[in-house]
């Protein structure tokens, strides 16, 4: 994702904590800690201060919790039974499984439209330069290993090796 932390729509993580059934008293501290919040650069003897619309802080305690309650709708899209979403921090694995690399394909390019929806709809972008594709199968047949997967209408770079870490 493209800015993660601080592209982090505040509508959409408030609309996610009144959905997920926060008490009113925490979704409002909440609200009230978004409002009127001020981004401040001072250097010699230039002070810069910009009102900030979106982003939760780095480094706090707080910020993961809310960038957690932010991405968490979009883990919670449906996805094709043959579909897994793993996220870590920013980074999303998106794997489907089809009974031919076409299958794969079209399978691919449908739920990336759905993650691409869900990103419009929440103010942010997934990079598509760091994006890439992994066709992993064991299949002997003779069948196209070429796959046009998209996304935000960029087709995105195979690979034959891909390092993913997760904890």
């Amino acid at each position: 994702m493209e800015g993660a932390f601080n592209s982090a729509w505040w509508p959409s993580v408030l609309k996610n904590l009144q959905e997920s059934g926060c008490p009113r008293n925490l979704f409002n501290l909440t609200k009230n800690y978004f409002s009127q919040r001020k981004a401040t650069l001072a250097t010699n003897n230039i002070t810069i201060e910009r009102a900030v619309s979106k982003g939760v802080p780095q480094g706090s305690c707080l910020g993961p919790g809310m960038w957690n309650i932010f991405y968490n709708s979009l883990l919670n899209l449906t996805f094709t039974s043959g579909t897994k979403i793993v996220a870590f921090a920013d980074d999303l694995l998106l794997l489907t499984r089809g009974k031919s690399v076409s299958e794969v394909e079209n399978i691919a390019n449908t739920e990336l439209k759905k993650v691409s929806m869900w990103a419009k709809d929440n103010k942010v972008r997934f990079n598509d330069q760091k994006s890439k594709v992994l066709l992993m199968t064991r299949r002997k047949r003779k069948e196209r290993k070429d796959l046009g997967v998209y996304l935000n209408n960029k087709h995105l770079r195979q690979v034959k090796t891909m390092k993913y870490w997760v904890l």
